[in-house]
C-alpha cells in the first residue's frame, strides 16, 4: 500500500474504519482489509464472527509502478466516498436530535405568573419631594433668601423625610398586625437611612429662627424613631409594644413634634396627634 493511502487510513477515526469493516459489500476488499489492519494496529479490531467473510489479500504492487499509484488513488476515492456517507448519516442524526429538542421546547407549557408577597419597603421618592416642598413653604421668605441656608435646610429636610417615611411605614405595619418575617431586617434598613440624617445633623448651622426650630424638632423625632425601630422587633410578640411605657412615651412625642413640622402625614394621610399637657 502506498504511503498516501496509509496516511489516509491513519487519519480516520475508529468509527469510520469500523464502518468499512462492517460493510464489506460496499467497498473493494482491499479497502476493507486496509481498514481492518489499521484497527488491528490500534488494538481496536472487531471480534471475528462465524458469518464474517474471509479476508481478501491483494497482490503486492510495486510502489514505483504507475499501476500501483492508480490503484492507491482509486482506494482513496472509494474510501472517501464511504467516509462521506458515514458523516452524512451522523449529521442527519444530529439534525434530527436538534429538531426534536426544538419541538419539545415549543410544546412546553408557557410559564404562569404567580403573585409573590414582597418584603421590600416601598419607594417614597415622590412623598419626600412633596414633604420637603411643603415644609419649605412654612419658612419665612427672608430666611430662604440666603442661598446657602436654603440649600442646607433643603438637604436636611430631604434626609429627614427619607428616613421618616420608612419609619412611619414600618410602625404602621406593626400597628396593623402586618409585620412580615423580615420586619427586623427592614427596621435595620430604616435605621441606616436615619444615619444619613445623623451625619448631616452634627454640624452647626446659622439658620433663622423658624429653620432652627424645624431642625430642632426633626432632630428629636430622629432620636425617638431610631429608638423605637431598635426596640420594636423584640416587642412584636403579643403586641407588647402597645403597652410598653417607653414606646408609648416616644410615640406620643413623635406625633406631637411631627404636628409642628407638618399637620398631616404625607405617608399615611392622617393627622398627627398633638399632645395636651395638663398641670
Amino acid at each position: 500500500m502506498s504511503s498516501s493511502a496509509t496516511d489516509f487510513y491513519h487519519q480516520k477515526t475508529d468509527d469510520e474504519l469500523l464502518f468499512f469493516v462492517q460493510n464489506p459489500g460496499q467497498y473493494e476488499p482491499s479497502v476493507v482489509e486496509a481498514a481492518r489492519c489499521e484497527l488491528t494496529r490500534r488494538g481496536a479490531a472487531p471480534q471475528a464472527t462465524a458469518s464474517a467473510p474471509a479476508p481478501y489479500v491483494s497482490p503486492p504492487v510495486a510502489p514505483a509502478s504507475p499501476v500501483g499509484k492508480i490503484v492507491a488513488l482509486g482506494l482513496i476515492v472509494v474510501a472517501l466516498g464511504g467516509g462521506t456517507y458515514w458523516l452524512k448519516q451522523r449529521d442527519n442524526a444530529q439534525v434530527a436530535a436538534v429538531k426534536a429538542r426544538q419541538d419539545a421546547r415549543r410544546n412546553r407549557p408557557a410559564p404562569k405568573l404567580v403573585e409573590v408577597a414582597t418584603n421590600a419597603i416601598p419607594s417614597y421618592d415622590g412623598v419626600v419631594a412633596n414633604a420637603v416642598a411643603e415644609q419649605l413653604g412654612k419658612i419665612p421668605a427672608q430666611e430662604k433668601a440666603n442661598p446657602q441656608h436654603l440649600r442646607q435646610f433643603r438637604e436636611l429636610a430631604k434626609r429627614f423625610w427619607a428616613a421618616q417615611a420608612q419609619s412611619e411605614y414600618l410602625i404602621d405595619q406593626a400597628t396593623a398586625g402586618k409585620a412580615n418575617p423580615m420586619f427586623g431586617e427592614q427596621t435595620v434598613v430604616a435605621r441606616q437611612t436615619w444615619t444619613a440624617w445623623n451625619h448631616a445633623a452634627v454640624y452647626t448651622y446659622n439658620f433663622g429662627p423658624e429653620m432652627a426650630q424645624q431642625v430642632e424638632h426633626m432632630g428629636k423625632v430622629a432620636s425617638n424613631q431610631q429608638h423605637i425601630l431598635d426596640s420594636l422587633p423584640d416587642l412584636l410578640a403579643d403586641n407588647k409594644y402597645k403597652w410598653d411605657k417607653e414606646m408609648l412615651s416616644r410615640t406620643a412625642e413623635v406625633e406631637d413634634l411631627m404636628a409642628s413640622i407638618l399637620p398631616v402625614s404625607p405617608v399615611s394621610g392622617r393627622q398627627y396627634k398633638r399632645t395636651v399637657l395638663r398641670m
